[in-house]
């Protein structure tokens, strides 16, 4: 295919944002700005995050590498600043304007002396109004961390602007729980999306105006939970109109056949409550089993889809700019997420252990005039880790040896039916030896569980709530032991670390 000469790139991704929350799939929720971005793109029904995890996925976005190849494999590990790798550093030294916008969330964000991202550095208003990048290769920085109301997220870049706003922050954040929903009474203009889209427009005239093409990330911290927003969004759904998340028929009886985690989630209610019986698995990562009643399930998901609609309103407002400003024809736009949100599905909240799609499936649309497909849906697979090899594609640049995922740009322009043939979803909750492998091939989905005789295999197109595991079942033996050889042999191809390892792949080659 033939590439315009250096296009500007936007990266835009949501938090904790579920594959079935656009209006475009689903007509309960208003999205008319991601759907116009549908409508003049691609939309591809089957993205996957490397991991379903905050942290290890925004590492794996930085680098082009899973997370077992990176190494910050959970929201404890860190990614360092100064990794060999930077998708932001590679177009920088190709004369980009480079902004990393929103949450970053690339070390961890709780009690680590060593992290900028914690308490109390968070809070230093006049470090964080001094610094203005780089970060992680980007050249520009505008950083946020945490959700709505937490306590550490009034902090970096967006809690400096608050308090220069003279915005009363004990008032509007702290105090809280984990699964609260309902009303934010912070006014909508400091709201962390508005803030946010706010500075990735100010990035965007910042690179025209210095004449260069520019990539910005732009991250919005919704709808993570708490699920809390401001008027008119927490009253925008009415919760009796979203039909109900929950157990499916036959749940939570199926979970007899499941690996053991599944039932120690059910059986021990509460945020974070449960305890795994299995020894390896030192802590449920951050899914639980929450015994809410219809009136709270329904409740928190009317707020959450008021979220989805906010984050929408505030995209709108930076597509309208790059039209206004004549640069819509030449920017190559990516809207996604880090991970979905179970949502009270298969009885379960939040995210990660599970290989629900819920869970582990993204929205993703793919939007530039004259190059990607418009008013498509693709079913092609596609990993988020395939989004660094791409955008180097995009722009004519080379692609680093080391990066591990493949170039979609031929799938996306519509003369190359899929860059795939499986993908591969990691976890490893924390620092035990507990470890999960998915792999799908666009019709099944097998989990593999590192040193134990328990797994998961599901024909998933016909059992996409996963109610009969067909693990072990010598009917599908064949099927068990080619998924397994196929991510044996994906295991065997990773490419990283390997300090020796410094060359780079031509521009137009594309690489496993």
């Amino acid at each position: 295919m033939s590439l315009p000469q250096r296009p500007n790139i936007l990266f835009i991704m949501a938090d904790q944002m579920r594959f079935d929350c656009l209006g475009a799939v689903n007509p309960l929720i208003k999205t008319p700005n991601l759907d116009r971005l549908a409508a003049r793109g691609t939309l591809v029904s089957h993205a996957y995050p490397p991991t379903p995890v905050c942290l290890p996925c925004r590492a794996s976005m930085v680098t082009g590498q899973y997370p077992s190849s990176h190494g910050a494999m959970h929201n404890m590990a860190a990614l360092p600043e100064d990794h060999k790798i930077s998708l932001g550093a590679i177009f920088a030294a190709a004369g980009y304007y480079t902004h990393f916008v929103g949450k970053s969330h690339l070390t961890p964000c709780h009690a680590d002396p060593l992290s900028k991202e914690t308490y109390p550095h968070i809070w230093n208003r006049e470090w964080w109004r001094a610094f203005k990048g780089p970060w992680y290769g980007y050249e520009h920085a505008d950083l946020a961390i945490g959700h709505t109301v937490e306590d550490h997220a009034h902090g970096m870049h967006y809690g400096a602007w608050l308090v220069e706003q003279g915005v009363d922050i004990s008032r509007h954040f702290g105090n809280h729980e984990y699964t609260d929903f309902g009303v934010w009474d912070l006014p909508l203009e400091y709201h962390n999306s508005v803030w946010t889209a706010d500075r990735a427009i100010a990035g965007i005239d910042a690179a025209r105006a210095q004449g260069q093409p520019f990539l910005s990330w732009v991250n919005f911290q919704d709808p993570h939970n708490p699920c809390l927003v401001p008027e008119p969004y927490a009253s925008m759904y009415d919760p009796q109109a979203i039909p109900e998340f929950g157990y499916k028929p036959g749940e939570p009886e199926c979970f007899a056949s499941k690996p053991p985690h599944y039932r120690d989630l059910s059986d021990q209610p509460g945020a974070y409550a449960a305890k795994p019986s299995d020894p390896n698995l030192d802590a449920m990562g951050n899914v639980c089993h929450l015994d809410w009643n219809s009136e709270q399930i329904q409740g928190n998901a009317a707020c959450y889809y008021g979220m989805v609609t906010l984050l929408d309103e505030q995209v709108g407002r930076i597509l309208d700019h790059l039209e206004a400003t004549g640069q819509a024809d030449n920017t190559l736009i990516v809207f996604t997420a880090d991970h979905g949100d179970l949502l009270g599905d298969h009885g379960l909240w939040f995210k990660s252990l599970v290989a629900y799609d819920e869970s582990i499936r993204v929205p993703f649309i793919v939007s530039w005039p004259g190059q990607v497909a418009e008013g498509v849906r693709s079913s092609a697979l596609l990993n988020l880790v395939d989004l660094f090899p791409s955008f180097c594609h995009a722009a004519g640049l080379p692609v680093p040896h080391l990066c591990e995922g493949v170039n979609q740009l031929p799938v996306w322009a519509g003369t190359q039916e899929s860059a795939r043939d499986i993908c591969v979803v990691e976890e490893r909750p924390h620092s035990g030896p507990w470890l999960m492998r998915v792999v799908m091939d666009g019709t099944w989905k097998l989990v593999h569980y590192a040193n134990r005789d328990y797994g998961e295999l599901y024909h998933h197109r016909d059992d996409p709530h996963h109610l009969h595991n067909l693990w072990g079942d010598p009917a599908h033996a064949q099927t068990q032991q080619r998924l397994t050889l196929a991510l044996l042999n994906h295991e065997l191809l990773k490419r990283g670390p390997n300090p020796n390892a410094t060359g780079f792949i031509a521009a137009g080659r594309t690489h496993a």
